[in-house]
């Protein structure tokens, strides 16, 4: 069994930070449990213009899950970490176009992981985050099951070192 790898260190999956992205529900409000416990990544462009964006680890870990659910979920990449308070970190994207690692790899923060998908047409092309603190979560578990300490994204990411103004960046739709 591959030990938990130690994660200190905290982005945003998006590689190139840079672009104009915003979070789904800043736009359009509230859906399916957004934006609490989940988060809808898209570029300003809209559509699939973010088809195929480079997606790299947000933290140090070890792959759980490299697989395609099908339906609404398309392709699935989950990767556990610990921080040094111990926390049990468990990551998802989900929708994605491909994936670049496997179950077991090995993962350092900023490694490239995969692309922004569509799960295969059924929606614009978005990444769907969640993250989950302690008990880790079965693959197809929506960030809004009360059973797990599922996070909103972009305040863990606060909380753990990222850059507020990257954050609020690339939240808001802001035209840059």
């Amino acid at each position: 069994m591959t030990p938990i790898p130690m994660a200190t260190v905290f982005r945003l999956p998006m590689k190139a930070l840079e672009k104009p992205w915003y979070e789904a529900t800043r736009v359009y409000g509230p859906y399916n449990g957004h934006p609490r416990y989940c988060e809808d990544w898209n570029l300003e462009t809209g559509g699939d213009s973010d088809l195929g964006e480079l997606l790299v680890a947000p933290f140090s870990g070890v792959v759980i899950n490299a697989f395609n659910a099908g339906g609404a979920w398309g392709n699935i990449l989950r990767i556990l970490g610990r921080t040094p308070e111990g926390e049990v970190v468990t990551w998802m994207g989900a929708h994605l176009a491909a994936m670049y690692v496997q179950a077991g790899d090995v993962v350092t923060v900023g490694d490239q992981i995969g692309t922004i998908g569509n799960a295969d047409g059924r929606y614009a092309a978005h990444l769907h985050e969640q993250i989950c603190v302690g008990a880790v979560p079965g693959p197809e578990v929506f960030g809004t099951d009360r059973l797990y300490d599922f996070r909103q994204p972009s305040v863990f990411y606060a909380e753990h070192g990222v850059e507020a103004d990257v954050i609020r960046r690339v939240t808001e739709r802001d035209g840059r």
